[in-house]
């Protein structure tokens, strides 16, 4: 097994491809892309944060090389004070199945940076191989997320970058 001093100076000579960075073509129109759309307003919302927010991009790209496809709905409310949330559906075909649903309140960069917020949350189960069902979910967000009780879960991870992709959508 190579060292990371080994695979650091092969990275940097050349002996190693660097990953190609994927377009918004490929991340945003390609029949097999990992992160979807629904509803009207949603498509241009992934697109202007893919375009504008480096880290926006960044997630997506991540979850393109996951076993994760995730649906992005627009819905009109959500419970209490919740502008985004993260639902999980049964696996099928080798892959495991997330729904982000998003109520659109806010300005049209308040959503994108809702919909950032909840795709580090997708990350999160795409790192979790195990998490294959809601019971996996919550085990999961019991063990690094924050309870507010009700099954409604956080990470200061998903806080930040929310913060950090409206941030870069405003400079």
């Amino acid at each position: 097994m190579l060292s990371a001093v080994t695979w650091t100076l092969a990275l940097a000579m050349g002996l190693v491809p660097r990953p190609i960075p994927l377009t918004a073509a490929a991340v945003l129109d390609a029949p097999t892309r990992h992160v979807r759309a629904t509803g009207r307003v949603v498509p241009g919302l992934l697109r202007t944060g893919f375009t504008q927010s480096p880290t926006f991009a960044a997630l997506l790209a991540r979850l393109e090389h996951s076993d994760v496809l995730v649906y992005v709905e627009e819905v009109p409310r959500l419970p209490g004070a919740l502008e985004g949330r993260l639902l999980i559906i049964p696996p099928a075909h080798g892959f495991r199945y997330l729904r982000i649903q998003v109520a659109l309140h806010g300005s049209p960069l308040d959503s994108i940076a809702t919909i950032g917020h909840e795709l580090r949350h997708a990350i999160e189960v795409a790192e979790a191989s195990t998490v294959v069902d809601s019971e996996g979910l919550i085990a999961l967000y019991r063990r690094i997320g924050v309870d507010h009780g009700n099954h409604l879960f956080d990470t200061l991870e998903a806080q930040q970058t929310g913060k950090q992709v409206l941030r870069e959508l405003a400079a």
